[in-house]
């Protein structure tokens, strides 16, 4: 079931840039109220109502898959196309580009950066459903927007995606069976591996489930993942990246569901024809083309 767009007032420069880029590729309609952003000037309370419902409609999202909400995913991109009236494209995408969201007359796509590591593709994934499920309407995502939690749609969508991948019960279960549940370095590293996240997220997602709390050990532990020390954590700890689809290597991209396979974006991602053709195909020209998706493509 996708929930009907939230109806919000007022516009903003940089979502309508995103949705520009997507309507210019012909894979989104014109403007509508969906394209627009909700006033910042938000207060705490309003901030707070808008997280819970975004975790609601995350834990509602889980409902609707076939993976038990204590479980983590075994493969986002199988969930998410079984459950979810959207489909993944994977591919090498323009530089600055994370991902996106597109409606189509026929289907709805979450278009996810080849470039990016596979835990990255995992969130990104995660936050275009984020979009999909809550309404947002369609849109751009660069890495950029991903870590914004100032405009309420990436925010709500980043609360979404966290809670979707690591449910609080799945966290709270898999801390609690752990021998050693001391907030350290491996701790943090033991909850990414389980639950295919990145160490930075885990680490957010500890915090945000209230597992971790103390600001010195938040601190500390952003500090010991800045300073790379995670890659020696997960090499000592013997833990290894889950093998899914999000894991396709570049010779692999793009990976193109069955639904998109005949159309002129899929031959645009896969290199068949340039933005000239694609241009032509969707009457728009090859400047604007190579701005929405830039020139980087398999």
């Amino acid at each position: 079931m996708r929930p009907e767009p939230i109806d919000l007032d007022s516009s903003s420069p940089e979502r309508i840039r995103r949705c520009e880029g997507l309507r210019v590729l012909g894979i989104a309609q014109p403007f509508s109220p969906q394209c627009t952003l909700a006033p910042v000037s938000e207060s705490e309370a309003e901030k707070e109502l808008r997280r819970e419902r975004a975790t609601a409609a995350a834990l509602e999202a889980r409902a609707q898959t076939d993976v038990a909400l204590d479980q983590p995913l075994e493969c986002i991109v199988t969930t998410v196309e079984q459950s979810f009236d959207l489909v993944v494209v994977i591919a090498q995408l323009g530089d600055g580009l994370a991902g996106a969201y597109a409606t189509l007359p026929e289907m709805n796509v979450a278009l996810i950066a080849g470039k990016d590591a596979a835990v990255r593709r995992r969130f990104t994934l995660a936050h275009e459903l984020g979009h999909h499920f809550l309404g947002h309407g369609p849109g751009f995502d660069t890495n950029l927007s991903l870590n914004d939690e100032v405009d309420p749609d990436e925010s709500s969508a980043n609360r979404f995606a966290a809670e979707f991948i690591a449910p609080r019960p799945a966290v709270e279960r898999f801390v609690s069976e752990l021998d050693d549940k001391a907030p350290t370095l491996d701790l943090v590293c033991r909850l990414a591996n389980h639950f295919a996240l990145s160490p930075k997220a885990a680490r957010i997602r500890l915090e945000t489930a209230e597992v971790v709390t103390d600001r010195a050990l938040l601190g500390k532990l952003d500090a010991e993942i800045d300073d790379r020390q995670a890659k020696g954590c997960f090499e000592r700890l013997g833990l290894e990246d889950r093998d899914d689809l999000c894991r396709l290597q570049p010779e692999q991209l793009p990976r193109l569901p069955a639904a998109v396979c005949n159309s002129a974006l899929a031959d645009f991602l896969a290199g068949n024809i340039d933005a000239s053709q694609l241009a032509a195909t969707i009457g728009r020209s090859s400047e604007q083309v190579e701005e929405a998706l830039g020139r980087s493509v398999v």
